[in-house]
């Protein structure tokens, strides 16, 4: 017999008015932004802020930086050229994930029989409401690793990030500097994430061959430092765009190119496709960065300015 101290009054109210409660729980955000911030300020204070009270770093993440789940659209999370920053002689976390913790992480961790329920509820696509805006490489790997419930209330997801090909020859993918070079930086925990295959089960999630969770829009800006970069996105396995293009299945695929003197931006949009075909249109366009006056600084160009707004029929 069941203790009656043990009874969790929660589980006794009908399923309907659980999920209710579920989604005004958890639905409180339109937009959700993942990236990292990197602490400023005295060196003690980074230190004591990232290691003091037996607090670890993220491993994955560059060097005296912490990851951020910020539960409303935050572009400087996802910014190469004005990135997040946080002061490190503020309060710091209660715990060493704090920053990334959300109501449907919460909620999901109560038991396995309200994660099961949180998962058939929104497996609904109307009941979804969330956009999800996520750095690469480095909020993908935060998404991956601390907060993957996202993707079940989630109706899109969008990408932004630098990546410089393997077989890039040109200098010039080094001018942008560390900040906007992540793989050239120095990673806490001297651990590199897996980009790759985060990336491949990302669209796998939503637009695989056998998706578990079809979104509206997988959104990914993608920027190719170097002027001759070009030949090189395509002859690298591990670039994001061929990436995302092996692993996607049925779905109307747009790949759009900005051309640069200094770097090419990349866009793939993915949207579920209209019957069991696959559709893949192109465009191209020039790209103006960097050129003093009223041009953008190189990289910019990952984050949209029409965001957090979309549409997705534009194809």
């Amino acid at each position: 017999m069941a203790n009656p101290a043990n009874r969790c009054i929660f589980l006794e109210l009908p399923v309907e008015l659980r999920l209710e409660i579920y989604s005004y729980a958890i639905l409180d955000c339109k937009n959700i932004t993942i990236g990292t911030a990197k602490l400023v300020g005295w060196p003690p204070d980074i230190v004591y802020r990232l290691y003091g009270e037996s607090r670890v770093p993220h491993p994955g993440i560059p060097a005296q930086h912490e990851p951020v789940v910020e539960t409303d659209y935050c572009p400087t999370l996802l910014s190469a050229t004005k990135p997040a920053t946080i002061p490190a002689n503020t309060e710091p976390p209660e715990t060493t994930y704090a920053h990334t913790q959300t109501a449907y992480h919460t909620v999901s961790l109560l038991n396995r029989q309200i994660a099961e329920e949180l998962r058939s509820h929104f497996a609904v696509p109307t009941r979804r409401e969330t956009s999800l805006f996520v750095s690469y490489p480095y909020g993908l790997h935060i998404l991956h690793t601390t907060t993957p419930q996202l993707l079940r209330q989630s109706k899109s997801v969008h990408l932004a990030g630098i990546y410089t090909p393997r077989l890039s020859c040109s200098d010039s993918a080094a001018s942008l500097g560390p900040a906007q070079a992540p793989k050239q930086a120095k990673l806490h925990g001297d651990v590199v994430p897996d980009s790759e295959k985060q990336l491949e089960d990302l669209f796998r999630f939503a637009f695989g061959p056998t998706p578990k969770q079809q979104m509206e829009m997988i959104d990914m800006r993608i920027y190719y430092p170097g002027g001759d970069s070009y030949s090189a996105i395509w002859s690298d396995d591990k670039s994001p765009i061929v990436v995302a293009l092996q692993n996607i299945g049925y779905a109307r695929i747009g790949v759009d190119v900005w051309r640069g003197s200094n770097g090419i931006g990349m866009r793939l949009t993915a949207r579920p496709a209209t019957a069991n075909e696959r559709v893949v249109t192109n465009g191209l366009h020039k790209l103006y960065e960097g050129g003093g006056g009223d041009f953008p600084a190189h990289g910019s160009w990952i984050v949209d300015p029409e965001w957090p707004a979309y549409t997705v029929s534009e194809r």
